[in-house]
């Protein structure tokens, strides 16, 4: 059976990945990858896994795999209800989750609500429900999540001698790929930490680790710039991935720190994740608003949507785009198959006469939410899921960085619901930036709106 990595290097890996949260206790992953096959389910069966970062973690997430199963990681924090419908939206077999005796053990749940699905051995799912919709996810396969994440290293220059500091949650793709995986296939060195974030613990942990490779999110950097902004003298580089980075704090990052290599990136689950990188410390200022140049083996293209020449819609063609759509609502246009290894990506802008992209926006309602990707039709889709709702009108926040997003319910004006029935009954399916601020009931004839 061909799972796309072998247990040496995962334990290699892991050997040479420092944990400062670790109690020890955890089974090796040989030993861990026997228990899971012994489980009783069927090869490519999914298995969620709602762990908080950590080398349990890793271990959990390759166990899996060299199991002949698919993982499929959440963050811990996932209500139950959120949980259960992911569950039953990927037909999941089981659930990994921490064990209640204090050490790093975990325990295995099986699964019996609704039909179980089954895939290749050798696959992941990575969800996409920040812009895809809830519980929608991507199915890939390890050896090509692998590939994307060699081309990633190689455009960052990541070196077998790097000590790379994993702080972003790893149920998103571009910590398990751009970080986890990378450091598999490259030989560097690895510290798990986060989250929560903090300027401080961001800063203590770098230099007493000897950390020389980091990524960020633009939220998190506009908290480091909001306390002082200088980065410890020996990290050398530091990616910025999740969405696009204000010019203006390129140039105050670059400023504050003349010797760092800043590399924005862009990518998408659908594509493997990494699509492309602007090397923004070798580049003029007049480019910090760019997404880069294409990864090795990533091809870019545009078509008319529409929008005039400024903003047609992104298309990425590579061998590491997702296999199959799994758990798929209604309305989930983002990362459409629309040729072979070839997906629109719902993202707009331009290619400029340098092979340089340039993004302007989305066509899918989407929004930023304290700095998260939310989407506007999932928490619509739940709130109109719920009994007695006939419709509900999402807005975003005014401030992506500290607001939360407004939601308008309109209910069966037979059925009594108040603010704290809805509530009470959607906010078990979001999850927390989902979970809007101000939410406004109103009822009216159940004959006078339609869905």
């Amino acid at each position: 059976m061909n799972t796309g990595v072998t247990a040496g290097e995962v334990e290699d890996l892991l050997a040479r990945t420092t944990w400062p949260g670790a109690t020890g206790g955890c089974a090796g992953v040989g030993e861990l990858a026997e228990r899971f096959a012994a489980t009783g389910f069927a090869p490519g069966s999914v298995v969620l896994v709602a762990l908080p970062n950590g080398t349990r973690l890793i271990r959990v997430f390759f166990a899996l795999v060299l199991a002949g199963l698919v993982p499929t990681l959440l963050a811990a924090s996932t209500p139950a209800a959120r949980l259960r419908a992911t569950a039953r939206r990927l037909g999941a077999a089981g659930l990994v989750r921490a064990a209640s005796t204090g050490t790093d053990q975990v325990t295995l749940t099986h699964l019996a609500d609704g039909p179980l699905r089954t895939h290749r051995p050798g696959q992941a799912i990575l969800l996409t429900s920040g812009t895809s919709g809830m519980a929608t996810g991507c199915l890939h396969d390890i050896t090509a999540l692998r590939r994307n994440a060699s081309r990633h290293a190689a455009s960052i220059g990541l070196r077998r001698e790097d000590r790379m500091l994993v702080t972003l949650p790893m149920h998103y793709s571009y910590a398990l790929v751009a970080q986890v995986l990378a450091g598999l296939v490259t030989g560097a060195s690895l510290v798990v930490t986060g989250p929560p974030f903090t300027p401080a613990g961001y800063r203590d942990v770098v230099a007493a680790h000897d950390v020389t490779v980091s990524a960020l999110t633009p939220l998190l950097v506009a908290d480091l710039q909001a306390d002082d902004g200088r980065l410890p003298a020996g990290l050398r580089v530091l990616g910025v991935g999740g969405h696009a980075l204000d010019p203006a704090r390129t140039t105050r990052l670059l400023a504050d720190n003349p010797r760092l290599e800043l590399y924005l990136t862009y990518g998408l689950t659908e594509a493997g994740p990494r699509v492309s990188t602007l090397a923004a410390h070798r580049e003029r200022p007049s480019r910090y608003a760019s997404a880069g140049t294409p990864l090795d083996g990533v091809r870019l293209g545009v078509r008319d949507v529409g929008r005039g020449p400024d903003q047609q819609e992104v298309l990425v063609t590579a061998d590491t785009v997702y296999r199959a759509k799994v758990g798929v609502g209604e309305g989930v246009s983002r990362g459409k198959l629309v040729g072979p290894d070839t997906i629109a990506t719902g993202d707009v802008g331009r290619l400029d006469d340098d092979g340089y992209l340039w993004l302007s926006g989305r066509i899918s309602d989407f929004a930023i939410v304290r700095g998260d990707k939310v989407s506007l039709s999932s928490v619509r889709k739940a709130a109109e899921g719920l009994d007695g709702v006939l419709r509900a009108v999402v807005t975003p926040p005014a401030n992506e960085h500290a607001g939360a997003l407004g939601l308008a319910v309109y209910v069966d004006e037979t059925r009594a619901l108040s603010e704290q029935d809805v509530r009470r009954t959607l906010y078990p399916l979001l999850t927390p930036n989902e979970r809007p601020g101000e939410l406004t009931v109103h009822p009216v004839a159940a004959g006078s709106l339609h869905k």
